[in-house]
């Protein structure tokens, strides 16, 4: 711009044409001048320490916020890292606990499993209790039975022929072979 208005003074010479803003007047350049500094005067013991304040309190703000952001960031990433440790260290207990839960119930179906088993075997055992005494009653029933019509049978046979003495004796013998038969009155084994 500079060499604009140089090409321009010199295109017209400085003599009475050409453009009157680029003219040189010199009671104009003084008035100009003295306005000049009085107002710089005026900015400098008014306005400068107003704005010179204005500008560091702007600046002293500024950077505040600089240091209380940098310190706000700090914090939140300290933060994080607390919130990712804690959240790390709940995951890993979590996992825990299932794994743990998953042991338990484990341990408590073999456990039920262990009874159901210890249960059935304690029927079976009862079961085959129960069948022995039945047999053995039964076996004693038969043998009272048999003792009972093979008396009858000889009684009748023997009125016929035998006394009473030896209707006894021969009942008598008639009983201790049938229980030696039979071993000594022992169930035979399941």
């Amino acid at each position: 711009m500079l060499a604009q208005a140089l090409v321009v003074l010199a295109a017209g010479g400085g003599h009475g044409g050409g453009n009157p803003l680029l003219r040189i007047t010199p009671g104009l350049s003084i008035w100009t001048l003295i306005i000049f500094l009085l107002l710089l005067l005026v900015l400098w013991r008014w306005g400068w320490g107003a704005l010179v304040g204005k500008l560091d309190a702007r600046d002293v703000a500024i950077r505040g916020a600089i240091d209380e952001a940098k310190s706000e960031r700090t914090e939140a990433a300290k933060l994080l890292t607390e919130h990712q440790v804690l959240l790390d260290t709940t995951r890993r207990e979590s996992s825990e606990m299932i794994v743990e839960a998953q042991q338990e119930a484990k341990r408590e179906r073999q456990r039920i499993v262990d009874d159901a088993r210890e249960e059935y075997e304690k029927v079976l055992v009862r079961g085959r209790e129960q069948i022995e005494q039945e047999t053995r009653a039964a076996l004693a029933e038969l043998r009272r039975s048999s003792a009972d019509l093979a008396l009858e049978v000889a009684t009748k046979v023997i009125r016929r022929s035998m006394k009473d003495e030896d209707h006894h004796r021969m009942a008598e013998h008639f009983v201790s072979e049938l229980e030696e038969d039979q071993g000594g009155g022992d169930l035979p084994s399941a």
